[in-house]
């Protein structure tokens, strides 16, 4: 079996692109559309625990399946959690395909393909780690000169009592789910939001 993780990190950003690189992948190397399974989800890679899909595509695993990533910077967002989550899908018996990055699939050692699969997932997880950082730290900058300017507004938020549209339809489905006691994992699910946001809208509810 095959098992596509694609993972965006706010409600507003699209996985079209993500999608399209599975199917062109699938498409390449003949992947009946009975023989792949994808796990989305719009939550921040900041944790492991707190992603509900990834943690389905980790329950779901069997001995001999291929997980398929697009992006490398998909999985997590920093090397150490990156490293672990590949350990754990190898522990269960499955390869992986990073879509990012050089295949070594033409080498026949296995011990080699692994080494060099390896060295390459453990320099790119590092440098994408350290450049993350370096944009956190860019635009920590910017806020504190914005702020010194009195130019800096802070993030709108999207869903609230006086939202409007769309954004007022989740926003009341959030406020339901919660009245009704639901877990903020299905609320999330439900509404299609992180549970950052219905964390943040339980915090404005006093609840």
């Amino acid at each position: 079996m095959y098992l596509a993780y694609l993972r965006v990190s706010s409600d507003d950003q699209s996985l079209a692109r993500q999608h399209k690189l599975i199917e062109n992948w699938s498409v390449k190397n003949n992947i009946a559309e009975d023989d792949l399974k994808i796990f989305e989800e719009k939550v921040s890679g900041k944790n492991i625990e707190n992603r509900p899909e990834l943690q389905e595509l980790i329950s779901f695993i069997r001995e001999r399946d291929t997980i398929i990533i697009p992006s490398l910077d998909r999985l997590a967002r920093n090397s150490k959690d990156t490293k672990d989550l590949l350990q754990l899908f190898r522990s269960k018996g499955a390869s992986i395909e990073i879509l990012d990055l050089p295949s070594f699939n033409g080498v026949t050692d296995p011990a080699l393909r692994d080494l060099l699969t390896n060295l390459v997932i453990e320099v790119f997880s590092y440098v994408a780690e350290n450049e993350r950082k370096k944009i956190k730290e860019r635009q920590k900058q910017g806020i504190e000169i914005a702020k010194k300017n009195g130019r800096y507004t802070g993030k709108k938020i999207q869903y609230h009592a006086n939202a409007t549209g769309k954004n007022k339809l989740i926003y009341d489905e959030i406020v339901d789910g919660l009245k009704k006691k639901e877990t903020i994992s299905k609320i999330s699910k439900n509404a299609g939001v992180t549970r950052k946001t219905v964390y943040r809208v339980k915090r404005d509810l006093g609840m």
